[in-house]
């Protein structure tokens, strides 16, 4: 089994203030709001899948699960890479996990909840953080690669710091 690590960290200016005005969106510590930024990078991945003449990726509890454990432990644990604090990659938290897999790849990335994102805006909403997000994994050659892999399911996982910035896990998943 071949696993790729992959790096993706959009070009983030140094902010003063963060913005917590979360407008319509609720709070970020709102599950409703990880849930609909999760759903949104799940459609926008298939919408790129699209484009290639591929077939949807799945919604995925078990991988849902799995990118949302990976997200809060990178800023629980303040790191960001796809080898977690423990020294375990995708593969080894998949076992940890009892899940089977045939083929098995993740994309991570960060983007601050904010009003003045370089090349992104305003990502002070589910939309446009991940549509943000989404498009930098898309203009990376690695994440580009594994969002129109060979894979049948799809887990997002969503989360953020005190100090609103995202953290965010796709991990794609064959059986």
């Amino acid at each position: 089994m071949r696993f790729e690590t992959l790096f993706f960290i959009l070009s983030i200016p140094i902010f003063l203030s963060c913005s917590k005005d979360l407008g319509d969106e609720g709070s970020l510590d709102d599950l409703s709001l990880n849930e609909a930024i999760a759903e949104k990078i799940l459609s926008k991945t298939n919408a790129i899948r699209k484009t290639q003449g591929l077939s949807d990726l799945i919604q995925d509890d078990e991988m849902d699960k799995l990118a949302t454990i990976h997200s809060e432990n990178m800023i629980q644990y303040d790191f960001f890479d796809h080898v977690d604090h423990e020294g375990k990659k995708p593969s080894d938290r998949a076992k940890d996990l009892n899940f089977t897999y045939s083929k098995l790849a993740e994309n991570i990335g960060y983007v601050p909840w904010f009003e003045n994102v370089s090349n992104c805006g305003d990502t002070r909403s589910a939309e446009s953080i991940a549509e943000c997000v989404v498009e930098g994994w898309k203009n990376s050659p690695g994440h580009y690669t594994n969002m129109i892999g060979d894979y049948v399911e799809l887990g997002v996982g969503v989360a953020f710091t005190q100090d609103s910035i995202g953290y965010f896990t796709q991990v794609f998943r064959t059986r």
